[in-house]
């Protein structure tokens, strides 16, 4: 056996093994911490350090990546050092929240309305830190507010385009969960399906879930069956098994919500002759509005809503789906809207 180099000589083998054991622990520490807390630096002296936390992973071709994208676009487009933490339970949210704020974090996001009321709490114990929940929600007038996308306006400009869709006379939207911003999508919805044409069926369902495309399938074969020959889905993942009850089903139309991640959208183009057309809200750039009012010293821990007239949240072209008539008075209906002559408020 080879010999220990002579600057070894006087250290005793135990000594050795004790050293190469503790480091070997203090390895193993800092791969665990990096498995939930996942920092991507900006070398930049003062730079401005954002965090996120998200319910889910962020190569989930859908809401959660689509926070993640809306991060690295902070750091492309502010400078910004960025952090995040994916798969936050409601009940281990506090302490990462807790530990981003003691990290001196400027701005932390909260990507999803589940987390409320911990992001309320760690908000008062570290008042100079600003904090941004993604969902609808009045703020505490200080440092916690919310962003949110103007959903009404494109649930009213979806139910324009399922009334003038539908040829049974039988509606359906199938939303996640029953938060405010959905809520709000379903209200417009139906006003609008009401004021286009009269004697239409509306029916509102909930998943209760943003993540169960089984359920979603369910409740869309349900409708289905009932008459519904259009479908109207907010549902997040669950929008892939609204695809799949009607995929084949040629008399059967869908109108869906996603979010801008590009390249990612394959698995939902197994009913793409079933759909009419996409509300289209960019997830990315709403944060980026969100995080430069931060930066710019001017958040003020309310509700910020962005829509239609800022870009953030469009229709994808009809490309046939609607006549030209049809298609016009959308584009009519729409400019009604950013011009504030249609009521758009529950």
């Amino acid at each position: 056996m080879r010999s220990l180099p002579a600057i070894y000589g006087s250290i005793r083998l135990p000594h050795i093994i004790f050293t190469g054991v503790f480091f070997a622990l203090l390895l193993i520490s800092c791969s665990h911490l990096n498995s939930h807390t996942k920092p991507e630096s900006n070398n930049a002296v003062g730079a401005f350090k954002v965090a996120m936390i998200l319910p889910g992973p962020i190569n989930d071709q859908s809401w959660n990546q689509s926070g993640y994208e809306g991060l690295k676009l902070i750091r492309k487009q502010l400078g910004a050092k960025i952090a995040y933490t994916p798969n936050v339970t409601a009940n281990n949210a506090e302490k990462i929240l807790r530990q981003y704020a003691q990290q001196d974090f400027d701005f932390i996001i909260i990507h999803g309305g589940q987390y409320l009321n911990s992001s309320a709490i760690v908000a008062k114990e570290f008042p100079r830190v600003k904090f941004a929940v993604v969902t609808s929600y009045g703020g505490n007038n200080k440092n916690f507010g919310a962003l949110a996308f103007r959903s009404n306006e494109v649930g009213y400009l979806a139910g324009v385009i399922a009334a003038l869709k539908t040829k049974t006379n039988k509606i359906a939207f199938i939303g996640g969960e029953p938060q405010l911003i959905t809520q709000e999508e379903a209200i417009l919805l139906k006003r609008a399906v009401q004021k286009t044409k009269t004697n239409i069926n509306v029916s509102i369902n909930w998943v209760n879930s943003w993540r169960d495309a089984d359920k979603a399938k369910s409740i869309a074969e349900a409708q289905i069956a009932n008459g519904a020959d259009i479908l109207v889905t907010d549902a997040d993942l669950g929008n892939l098994g609204v695809l799949q009850a009607i995929f084949g089903n040629k008399s059967v139309s869908a109108i869906t919500w996603m979010y801008t991640i590009d390249g990612v959208q394959e698995k939902y183009q197994i009913a793409a002759n079933n759909i009419v057309t996409r509300v289209v809200q960019q997830v990315p750039q709403l944060l980026l509005e969100g995080a430069t009012l931060a930066q710019q010293g001017r958040w003020e821990g309310k509700q910020y809503k962005f829509g239609l007239l800022e870009g953030v949240q469009d229709l994808t072209p009809f490309n046939g789906s609607l006549t030209p008539q049809q298609a016009e008075i959308v584009k009519s209906i729409k400019q009604d809207i950013l011009t504030g002559k249609i009521d758009i408020f529950p």
